[in-house]
């Protein structure tokens, strides 16, 4: 996409931000108006929080409307800041994750925590130094902190009946001063690969998983062994955050010793290369697992493997990922192999044939096999994290051939050193998933995916005419985009014999969902699952 607004369109690229903008802030207010916040106790400050959180990005993006978030040479290029997303879309994706329930979670105040945060810090950020700069700069930074003491406060009741206030409060402050540590972690090291936005959500969300873990663990030691059974029953969750630290923590640590240049470009390419790989990715998830054995008591080797291979239904899942994923190989080898002069509409019908893929893969496992779905998302991600661990760093023998492959199918979006396309597109498919959606919800990311995206695409570069302003996204793709994913939603609910939540319902999402993918210039892969899912949550 094009960024029609820094040539001549600079007005019509404001509008577009604004009207990104409305999009998150409605979700939130939708979330906090129909089911308030899960606190038993001070919710109505929390929801007074979040009120405050939906409404700043607006007025931010009124008083900048023609923001340019390419400016700094950390950022991704041909698109704004997302500081919009980078504010509300963890805390609209958590809280909808707690529609239904009644028990508070820890995340839910984390996520405002850092909301604030990430909020004083764009504020601040893009102050004029001026003659008032230090005030201002204090009056931000007291804002926030008196905003996170009365978090802190209001969400104690969630990280138990022992936590005090100044306890929250420290938790929240922590988590705060990490999630910028990450942000910035990320920005350094993966230059012109992340807008502001993404790179926040991003380290809110690492955080988050931290977070969680870590107070687990907190628990395990100071209450001894009474929890076994809780844990038992959630190793899924307990084997996804280890998946992901293990896989952060390894990450950053190879990327450090590759830097030093201690293996020199032979040795990186040979067997060293691949035996820092494994030692160092191997390293970190034995001990990870081993976090999660001493917490929950169970072996998770033992129960991954029991839950993939234990039921009838997952093997079934399993050999139709086999023979799909086989069937997928035999097509690339015999008509998709050269892409290197292909056309440009031949390379869009090539890439969004991975968007088709993957709905035609996990569809089915969230139908039948929805537990091994969830730990194949995550063994799917650690692989695509060791595949481009290789590649960037040029790891191993196979390094230079993975780059060479993986090289042509990138796009504008893909302008810093890692290549995102393919981790957008899973995360998009499988964060609905983690986050506990059941049915259309669960499904958001294979159906806005894998479906209604691949649709807006082939009908827009066939018949897109009219533009929408700001963007070069067409209004005929977007009606392709929302007639599609009406269409798929329908056959969800027919096949599961599901009535679902009314027909207009499902109207209004398609519409508002297709009308946010045309606007933002954030990942869509990313921000318009979570988007559909938080509806879907919000309506249901």
């Amino acid at each position: 996409m094009t960024d029609d607004s820094c040539s001549g369109g600079s007005c019509h690229g404001g509008q577009r931000l604004l009207y990104e903008a409305c999009i998150p802030a409605l979700i939130l207010t939708l979330l906090v108006n129909r089911y308030g916040v899960p606190i038993d106790s001070n919710s109505a400050v929390l929801c007074w929080v979040a009120y405050t959180l939906s409404l700043t990005p607006l007025v931010l993006r009124l008083a900048r409307r023609n923001n340019d978030g390419t400016k700094s040479k950390a950022f991704r290029p041909g698109a704004d800041d997302g500081a919009v997303w980078g504010s509300l879309l963890v805390p609209v994706s958590v809280l909808a994750t707690s529609v239904g329930s009644a028990q508070p979670h820890p995340a839910i105040v984390l996520s405002l925590g850092m909301s604030a945060s990430f909020t004083a810090y764009y504020q601040w950020s893009h102050l004029r130094r001026g003659a008032r700069y230090i005030e201002i700069s204090c009056f931000i930074w007291a804002l926030w902190l008196a905003c996170t003491v009365v978090i802190g406060y209001a969400g104690k009741p969630a990280f138990g009946e022992t936590c005090g206030t100044m306890r929250s409060i420290a938790m929240l402050l922590v988590a705060s001063i990490v999630q910028h540590a990450w942000r910035s972690e990320i920005l350094r090291s993966l230059p012109r690969s992340f807008t502001m936005g993404e790179a926040a959500v991003f380290a809110q969300g690492l955080t988050l998983v931290a977070s969680d873990f870590a107070l687990v663990l907190s628990h395990r030691i100071q209450n001894g062994a009474r929890d076994f059974a809780y844990w038992e029953s959630h190793m899924h969750v307990l084997c996804l955050e280890a998946i992901v630290l293990g896989l952060w923590v390894s990450a950053t640590v190879l990327a450090r010793v590759v830097a030093t240049g201690v293996l020199g470009k032979r040795a990186r390419r040979g067997v060293p290369g691949l035996a820092a790989l494994g030692s160092v990715f191997g390293g970190f998830g034995v001990l990870v697992l081993a976090l999660v054995s001493f917490i929950s008591h169970v072996n998770p080797v033992r129960w991954i493997l029991v839950t993939a291979l234990g039921s009838s239904a997952h093997r079934a899942v399993l050999a139709y990922w086999v023979v799909l994923l086989g069937v997928a190989g035999c097509v690339y080898a015999l008509g998709h192999g050269d892409v290197s002069e292909s056309t440009k509409l031949m390379l869009h019908v090539k890439r969004k044939s991975y968007h088709v893929l993957a709905a035609l893969m996990f569809a089915p496992g969230l139908v039948h096999a929805r537990l091994l779905l969830y730990l194949g998302f995550a063994v799917a991600v650690a692989g695509f994290v060791v595949v481009e661990c290789m590649r960037a760093l040029d790891l191993g023998p196979c390094g230079a051939s993975i780059n060479t492959f993986m090289r042509r199918f990138i796009d504008y979006r893909d302008a810093g050193p890692v290549v995102t396309a393919h981790f957008y597109l899973l995360l998009g498919c499988a964060l609905p998933v983690w986050l506990g959606g059941d049915s259309v919800a669960g499904l958001a990311g294979v159906l806005s995916l894998g479906v209604a995206d691949t649709a807006a695409s082939l009908v827009g570069m066939r018949l897109g005419r009219v533009r929408w302003p700001g963007t070069a996204k067409t209004v005929e793709g977007t009606v392709g985009f929302c007639a599609s994913l009406l269409a798929a939603i329908g056959a969800v609910l027919w096949l599961k014999g599901d009535a679902g939540m009314g027909w207009h319902w499902y109207a209004a999402v398609s519409a508002v969902v297709g009308v946010l993918e045309a606007l933002t210039e954030q990942n869509d892969n990313l921000v318009v699952p979570l988007c559909m899912f938080a509806l879907l949550q919000a309506l249901a």
